[in-house]
């Protein structure tokens, strides 16, 4: 129905019509605007139950009054904004769902701390580091040893950062002074272990940052 499938998407409450008209339904492509469908401000009840299968045509003839000005284009209505104004904020704010963040996405970034240090504990998080097992998991097969250890391991993310000697030796340094075992942890595990960590108050912006740090 062109742009007047726009104007019925909003005040029908049906959502899309293109997904509530049966596949087997032909559509009048002549129909371009709401507005084709209205005459003397009343709706045409003949062109509407031959654009519309009839209990979405009777459901629109019941409940929706036809625009009040003729001559107005259809125009598309942004739902999440109130206005119905389109604006990157709105879209981001849904998009990263911003009224129930996840713990790691709001932790990750630490005010002070320099953004190139948040952004690569960011990538650690999402496992989007171009290690050997990354590459495998995108299909390139290859030797793999991690080149920090003196007897090699397979290089992995989570072998590099955590579970490697030099990895262990840091993480434990750090752990047993915040009062967190570090056996039986995951990578992850222990990263929200210091975030969560039962501290005063002054001291949790300290154990935000240092698991970025660590890394």
């Amino acid at each position: 129905m062109g742009s007047a499938q726009l104007w019925f998407d909003n005040w029908t409450e049906l959502g899309a019509l293109y997904f509530q008209v049966p596949a087997e339904f032909g559509i009048d492509e002549d129909i371009h605007n709401v507005n084709d469908l209205v005459e003397n401000g009343m709706w045409n009840l003949e062109k509407i139950f031959q654009t519309l299968p009839e209990d979405l045509a009777n459901h629109i003839v019941q409940n929706i009054r036809p625009p009040n000005e003729c001559a107005e284009l259809d125009t598309p209505f942004w739902m999440i904004e109130i206005r119905g104004h389109f604006s990157v904020n709105s879209a981001w704010d849904y998009r990263r769902r911003r009224d129930n963040p996840s713990l790691g996405y709001r932790m990750i970034w630490v005010k002070g701390l320099p953004f190139k240090i948040s952004f690569f504990i960011w990538k650690v998080w999402k496992a989007k580091l171009p290690f050997d097992d990354f590459l495998r998991k995108i299909g390139y097969s290859m030797p793999s040893k991690c080149w920090c250890c003196a007897d090699p391991k397979e290089e992995s993310l989570v072998h590099l950062f955590f579970t490697s000697n030099a990895a262990r030796s840091v993480w434990n340094y750090f752990l047993r002074r915040a009062g967190i075992a570090l056996e039986g942890l995951s990578l992850q595990q222990a990263i929200t272990k210091y975030w969560t960590a039962p501290v005063v108050p002054r001291l949790k912006p300290v154990l935000q940052a240092l698991p970025a740090c660590i890394v």
